[in-house]
């Protein structure tokens, strides 16, 4: 009777308290988990299902068609080549890049063909970093794209990434990662475990990339289809059954036989009947039509859509060398575009850690805070080279009858001679590196007498 009498006077006097409250949790608890589901945080990203459903399909096609895994491996073949390595000119930086690059916990070397398969199919890294407070070093470690289903970012700058919720099997709530502050404005600790994140093919006013393989995954898929209903069409085009007659057949006598020839006989094998008995060939009547433009037309799709030609794809076609030459060099482009991209990212990534290593106190920055940082990569085609060394033969001799008839200075030179070389260095200081070159090896000058002296034999 109490218990009833309570609820009597609380709905008589606060049922619309309690009303409201309850309303406002299951809008907090709603909210919360819609937003999980979306995902979406920039205007043109898209929701988090189809997010999902993209970088399945991509993985899936990467491991079943083989079509999708040489797409991605010609990419990494020609953007990471032999291997990648990054110096510094300043020693200390070096040494401490050359622990980092090496280490059995990063070993990078190995580690980059990986980087790049993964950027090529979901069109974004996530990567951990986990700093040793004992020496500084930085171990990196990958979270997958799929797991990552919101960004957290800065309210008034959609680029300045803030947060990363991962999601865990078997955990409803999931976890949250920082992303890495360069400044550690937010409290952040060097030796914290953050996420940074780099991104491919992300439109402006998107926090998500998207890989190489999506919008080709239709045309993939459709391609697999045909090529399978063909495979079925030319199996079953050439198959056939028998189909044996009995002439007068006796109550049974059907039910026999086909008990007896409930196997059928093997290819070559000899059948001795009577004339009672007739054996007929049945073939199905399919009419196979010439498909061969049809695949070929879905293969351009997929050629069109990963920017390769067929003959990337082994596909010789009618093409002849010069063709086919002309045909790569966009696509050498497009290469060459990823594979500045990768170098910024692995140079950016050298810096993180090496900045981490400076808050903790286990390097130092140089003076003027440049790393100094350099790369080796292997070109993307050896006829790159033979056109960059004609071009700066060809030019550095027309520049040297310019310069001997006072027709052009020394910076325009070497500015155009470089240009043609293929590199970009600022003529200023290459002079200047000249100047200082001659000065260290200048040799040393003596004073030589005015008269040679007379020597007198002795009598």
């Amino acid at each position: 009777m109490f218990h009833s009498l309570r609820h009597r006077l609380a709905n008589a006097l606060f049922a619309d308290i309690i009303d409201a409250r309850v309303q406002h949790a299951v809008k907090v608890i709603d909210d919360k988990w819609w937003t999980q589901i979306g995902g979406a945080v920039g205007p043109h990203d898209k929701n988090w299902s189809e997010i999902q459903e993209n970088l399945s399909d991509a993985l899936e096609a990467w491991r079943t068609n083989p079509l999708a895994r040489r797409i991605v491996a010609l990419t990494t073949d020609y953007v990471v080549g032999d291997g990648i390595t990054i110096t510094s000119s300043d020693d200390k930086v070096n040494d401490f890049i050359t622990r980092f690059w090496h280490h059995r916990l990063n070993h990078m070397p190995l580690r980059l063909f990986g980087m790049c398969d993964e950027m090529t199919r979901a069109g974004e890294l996530f990567i951990v970093l986990s700093t040793n407070p004992a020496d500084g070093l930085t171990y990196i470690r990958f979270i997958p794209a799929s797991r990552i289903d919101k960004i957290e970012t800065d309210p008034n700058d959609l680029e300045h990434e803030l947060r990363y919720h991962e999601l865990l099997p078997g955990s409803i709530e999931g976890k949250w990662w920082n992303a890495y502050d360069p400044g550690l404005t937010n409290g952040q600790d060097p030796k914290d475990q953050v996420v940074v994140h780099y991104a491919i093919n992300r439109p402006v006013g998107a926090t998500r990339g998207e890989g190489d393989l999506t919008p080709i995954l239709p045309w993939l898929r459709r391609y697999r289809e045909w090529l399978e209903d063909r495979v079925r069409v030319n199996r079953f085009k050439n198959a056939f059954l028998w189909q044996v007659t009995l002439k007068n057949a006796k109550p049974g006598d059907i039910e026999m036989k086909q008990i007896q020839y409930k196997s059928p006989p093997s290819p070559g094998s000899i059948l001795v009947t009577d004339e009672n008995e007739e054996w007929t060939p049945v073939h199905p009547h399919i009419v196979a039509e010439q498909a061969e433009a049809d695949g070929k037309v879905l293969r351009l799709m997929v050629a069109a859509g990963a920017g390769i030609p067929l003959h990337f794809l082994s596909e010789g076609e009618s093409a002849t060398k010069a063709t086919a030459a002309e045909m790569a060099d966009p696509t050498f482009r497009h290469y060459y575009h990823r594979q500045l991209f990768f170098l910024y990212m692995l140079k950016d990534l050298i810096h993180i850690v090496h900045n981490r290593a400076v808050s903790l106190g286990k390097a130092r920055l140089p003076k003027d805070g440049d790393l100094q940082l350099k790369h080796i990569v292997t070109d993307l085609t050896t006829a790159d080279n033979q056109k960059l060394a004609d071009a700066a033969k060809t030019i550095v001799e027309a520049l040297a009858t310019m310069k001997h008839n006072n027709w052009i200075d020394d910076e325009t030179a070497i500015s155009l001679a470089l240009k043609f070389a293929g590199e970009i260095i600022d003529p200023k200081l290459v002079i200047q590196r000249i100047e200082e070159q001659h000065e260290q090896h200048e040799p040393e000058t003596y004073s030589r007498p005015t008269s040679l002296p007379v020597v007198q034999d002795e009598i």
